[in-house]
């Protein structure tokens, strides 16, 4: 992409995904560091094994996942910038021989069956026109013996009509308030049950460490090729952006799920405990 031929009309039309190629934001999973470390160690990743990230961004989850386990992971994602920047940032970490990163589409995928140990949605699957079609997709390329990890997002405060459509507006997915409840029936309607489950809440951050992160990313050497517009356009979105999704995020939690292929011929667990 050559910086220097944006506009501030180009910026104004770029949903939240596109910005984020744009300033080479990295993007997480849901929790971050502390959900892959989690991750990693509860399905015993280590070296041979083989991990899809689906909507995997800047790469950051298949980054971290090849770092800490010596796993194989193929990261996809519908932004060929972001996958561009991906490559780069493993090539940094040390992990470009484990890492491979390629345009794909989550509801159509264009890998083998069975072929996967691991298949990683965190929350992607939200914001799929046919959220069923890629569940579907992620169970085919995974073994039957492998885990399937999902971070769903979803409200535990009700938001606002305005909310929402502000929301939808920044990502361009038309999105509906979800809760828990929905996401638990979706992913264990079909072939899948539970294998472990943590919830968490967002912390709501403080408006002054918002606006200390927006100046960070902003400041990054490549985007001095804006023209002063297109710069100024970019500073005003992007922090409306952030600023947005704080407050969105204040109203939501979520939930890893790990969960693996149902096998009929076990007998379902009677006698279960929970955490004291």
């Amino acid at each position: 992409m050559d910086l220097s031929k944006l506009t501030e009309q180009d910026i104004m039309k770029m949903s939240y995904n596109e910005l984020i190629g744009l300033v080479r934001e990295t993007n997480r999973i849901p929790g971050g560091a502390q959900t892959v470390a989690y991750i990693a160690s509860m399905c015993c990743l280590h070296e041979g094994k083989r991990v899809l990230d689906i909507g995997t961004s800047t790469g950051n989850t298949a980054i971290d996942i090849a770092s800490l386990s010596g796993a194989e992971v193929v990261g996809i994602d519908i932004n060929e910038d972001s996958l561009s920047e991906a490559r780069k940032r493993a090539k940094i970490v040390g992990v470009d021989s484990k890492t491979t990163f390629e345009l794909n589409d989550a509801m159509n995928l264009s890998l083998p069956d069975k072929f996967f140990d691991m298949v990683i949605c965190g929350n992607v699957t939200s914001l799929l026109s046919d959220k069923e079609k890629a569940l579907s997709e992620y169970q085919r390329v995974l073994r039957d013996t492998g885990f399937l990890v999902a971070v769903p997002m979803y409200y535990i405060k009700k938001p606002s009509d305005q909310l929402i459509k502000d929301v939808s507006n920044a990502i361009q997915v038309n999105i509906k308030p979800l809760y828990k409840d929905f996401w638990i029936d979706f992913f264990t309607k079909g072939d899948f049950e539970i294998f472990l489950e943590k919830d968490f809440a967002f912390d709501n951050i403080d408006e002054e460490k918002i606006n200390q992160f927006c100046d960070y990313i902003l400041s990054r050497e490549h985007l001095k090729d804006l023209n002063e517009k297109a710069a100024i356009t970019l500073k005003e979105v992007y922090r409306r952006y952030m600023l947005l999704f704080r407050y969105n995020l204040s109203h939501m939690g979520y939930t890893i799920l790990i969960l693996r292929k149902s096998h009929k011929e076990i007998d379902p667990e009677l006698f279960t405990a929970h955490a004291l």
